[in-house]
């Protein structure tokens, strides 16, 4: 599953988005996406299998970004 996460500038977490298809749950736009702030940058990534709201939660609390290889790095 591709999934776009926004971070800070100490790689932090700050939101997850997860890719639908818009016209398939009858939305009227054509894409979405995160804007990043002053500070911030997106990184899409594929994770394996469909992670239910769980397996996104722990992968905010327990990872972050290393913005020099855009990789993600266990915290705890």
């Amino acid at each position: 599953m591709k999934v776009t996460l926004l971070h800070d500038e100490q790689g932090r977490i700050l939101a997850i988005s997860t890719d639908v298809d818009l016209k398939t749950v009858g939305s009227k736009f054509t894409n979405v996406g995160m804007l990043p702030g002053p500070g911030q940058r997106t990184l899409e990534m594929e994770i394996s299998g469909e992670p239910d709201k769980s397996a996104l939660l722990e992968l905010h609390r327990h990872f972050r970004v290393d913005r020099a290889t855009s990789k993600l790095v266990k915290i705890d």
